[in-house]
């Protein structure tokens, strides 16, 4: 009976450390591989790749119609190591690397040291503007996901701990979030909504601190927002005319744009809920159907995001939307998922295996696309 009892311990504590493996070993060849084939693919560059070899020689408080987080990070890696390909592919692989650690962490301070975690930054990875999108040619977007994965994280860390320094973290969370990309001052207030519609994190919100996240997000902002005023032209640029174009004969325009985000947030979705799906075969309408505190918090901040950039559609009269300009809301969603998956309590053996399967083949398929593509 022991020797039954102790063998059923190792076995268990055997899938544990694979399930644990699987996933660093995924994300440590992946990443490697993308710089290497980004090196191999040679100095052609794309035009987001210009651009920061453009804007690498001088350090400005905003530089034209994308805010300037990444410029910056770039700047100062490009004069340790030099304006090259190297570096671009370091810092941005570096960058998406970042955004996988902290949704990872920020799993863990929910769920505990499950292997569940790992869903939220092999989900991150199945996302299109991840695995394909940003090893064309992104920037500020990648940028832009390690300080939402950041910010979802410290809002974790913020409701098990709502110390000052939480609250003060958070603000520099968000103020980085909109020197990373304008759409992310959504975030915040998604988060305040979403919050104040969960009676158990309702104290988040109703708390003197928050006024020193306000205050720490106004000041990491501040700077840039006043090189906005005295340089407004240069600061919209052509956003509002590539948001725009004539709306289909006979359709009103609200219906346009509604077609035109539900378009977009299926692109951005339906492949990691489809990898999801297959995993967890027979188990997803449970999954789906099964809520807790904190998949009710980040549902919210989804639903009330989307509905806030609609809104804006209407104001700008925008009737174009693509996936990437949304792209960022969206890091959260792999977040969700792992959050039900917990709630529901379904168990599939070796789940974070086939996960890791399904997903692995999918990016470096991808990364092989991309590389071969770049050459024609």
């Amino acid at each position: 009976m022991t020797d039954t009892v102790d063998s059923s311990y190792l076995s268990t504590r055997r899938a544990t450390r694979l399930s644990t493996l699987l996933p660093v070993l995924l994300l440590a060849t992946y990443f490697s591989a993308s710089f290497v084939l980004r090196l191999l693919r040679g100095g052609d560059l794309a035009s987001d790749e210009a651009e920061q070899i453009r804007l690498s020689h001088s350090l400005q408080l905003g530089y034209g119609d994308q805010p300037p987080l990444y410029d910056w990070l770039f700047y100062y890696f490009a004069k340790i190591f030099g304006a090259s390909v190297d570096t671009l592919a370091f810092v941005k692989n570096g960058t998406l690397l970042l955004s996988c650690i902290f949704l990872c962490l920020a799993a863990r301070k929910v769920m505990g040291k499950r292997e569940t975690a790992w869903i939220a930054p092999l989900g991150f990875l199945s996302l299109p503007v991840v695995f394909l999108l940003s090893q064309r040619d992104l920037t500020h977007s990648v940028g832009a996901f390690a300080v939402v994965a950041f910010f979802l994280y410290v809002l974790a860390l913020m409701a098990e701990r709502p110390s000052t320094g939480n609250y003060a973290l958070l603000g520099a969370a968000a103020g980085l979030g909109f020197l990373a990309k304008y759409n992310f001052a959504i975030v915040p207030v998604a988060t305040v909504a979403a919050l104040l519609l969960e009676p158990g994190l309702r104290r988040l919100v109703f708390n003197w601190r928050l006024a020193v996240t306000i205050a720490v997000g106004l000041i990491v902002a501040a700077p840039h927002v006043y090189w906005i005023v005295t340089h407004l032209d240069l600061a919209t640029g052509d956003t509002l005319k590539n948001l725009r174009a004539a709306a289909s004969a006979g359709m009103p325009e609200q219906v346009v744009a509604a077609w035109e985000l539900l378009g977009a947030i299926v692109k951005c979705s339906a492949l990691t809920l489809a990898i999801l799906a297959i995993v967890y075969r027979g188990h997803i309408r449970t999954i789906l159907g099964t809520s807790s505190e904190w998949t009710r918090v980040i549902g919210r901040m989804l639903v009330i995001s989307m509905f806030l950039v609609y809104v804006i559609m209407l104001a700008v009269d925008a009737t174009i939307m693509r996936p990437k300009w949304i792209s960022i809301f969206f890091v959260a969603f792999p977040l969700y998922l792992a959050f039900k998956i917990e709630a529901s309590g379904v168990q599939v053996p070796g789940a974070i295996g086939k996960l890791v399967a399904l997903v692995g083949a999918v990016i470096f398929i991808s990364l092989g696309v991309v590389f071969v593509g770049s050459f024609h």
